[in-house]
């Protein structure tokens, strides 16, 4: 990497690929996009022709073996991520994966193993920690010792037919989405989560649905703060997706779709209000964090330790949906 460019190639030409990773990766200077891969090679060949790259292809073997690919995004189904991470990882290929890590707990450490063995850089797709409001959140509270009471919503209609219901190709919308807000609920406490606890199951219809698709999930953290989320998939369009409420020591914080924030509690006069002009959920940051950590050195976004964290949380819910019980987070 002399020339002080990521030579990046993206595998999977969805929409997530396509709309935000290419786009993404266009637009920062530490990069540099030289592939499409896709099972669907029309899809490749657009995206393609599209971000002028070098090439499209079918295969991710040819991605893979490319002396001139220096990362992989990967933004393929659910169940694809741990095989095609542990080959990028074999072939020395940096990597940045979708959430989530994994669809089984077992395969999480399999490729944990692959990863650490192969001295790559592996970073997941859990872009909520690092939206700028929740990184403002962070700094408003980082001189408060006191415990934390942290509340997010995430309600949409989510269809029965869709993928990510199937426990296989999915794993469940707790696993397949919920770990973007566990992880949230961690990064926005300074000590480590201990237990789980989850009340819900399958609100859609049971003949589609398989998986808990509706929860809400309560995590206990070594300092006594405490973090719980609504995950709902029978929600309302016309509702705001999502929003997340932090108290502590007197304070309070309301982050609204990751569009708007309040603060309270923390000026001598009034409170605080900081408005974007669109939501940002903190993508771009990530990418750009990505590079950083590739170009300088420094700590990647989102490495094993944090994907691990939200994924073994994940799983910790179901299990809890399952038996009634709050669950130690253990193994990590």
């Amino acid at each position: 990497m002399g020339e002080k460019k990521i030579r990046a190639a993206v595998i999977g030409c969805g929409g997530f690929g396509r709309n935000l990773y290419l786009p993404i990766l266009k637009s920062l200077a530490a990069y540099e996009t030289v592939a499409a891969a896709d099972i669907n090679l029309e899809a490749a060949r657009k995206c393609a022709e599209e971000f002028k790259l070098r090439y499209a292809t079918d295969d991710p073997e040819r991605v893979f073996a490319d002396p001139e690919v220096d990362a992989v995004f990967i933004a393929t189904r659910h169940d694809s991520h741990v095989p095609l991470s542990i080959r990028a990882a074999r072939a020395g290929k940096h990597i940045l994966c979708e959430k989530p890590m994994g669809v089984n707990w077992e395969e999480c450490l399999q490729l944990a193993d692959e990863v650490r063995r192969s001295g790559v850089r592996y970073s997941i797709g859990y872009n909520r920690g690092l939206a700028p409001l929740v990184v403002k959140a962070r700094e408003l509270l980082a001189d408060q010792a006191a415990r934390r009471l942290i509340y997010h919503r995430i309600q949409a209609p989510f269809p029965e037919r869709h993928w990510i219901h199937d426990p296989v190709a999915g794993g469940g919308r707790l696993v397949g989405e919920g770990c973007h807000i566990f992880d949230l609920l961690c990064e926005l406490v300074p000590a480590p989560p201990v237990t789980v606890y989850a009340c819900g199951g399958t609100f859609l219809d049971p003949k589609l649905v398989a998986t808990p698709d509706s929860a809400i999930v309560t995590i206990g953290f070594a300092d006594g703060s405490v973090g719980t989320t609504i995950v709902a998939s029978a929600g309302c369009g016309r509702f705001p997706k999502e929003a997340t409420e932090i108290y502590c020591a007197g304070r309070a914080i309301h982050i609204n779709d990751f569009r708007e924030l309040g603060y309270y509690g923390f000026l001598e006069n009034g409170d605080g209000r900081i408005q974007l002009d669109a939501v940002d959920k903190g993508h771009r940051r990530e990418v750009a964090l990505f590079a950083a950590a590739l170009l300088e050195g420094g700590p990647q976004p989102n490495g094993l330790e944090q994907a691990l964290r939200a994924a073994r949380i994940s799983f910790l819910a179901g299990e809890s949906i399952r038996t009634g019980q709050v669950l130690p987070v253990t193994g990590l």
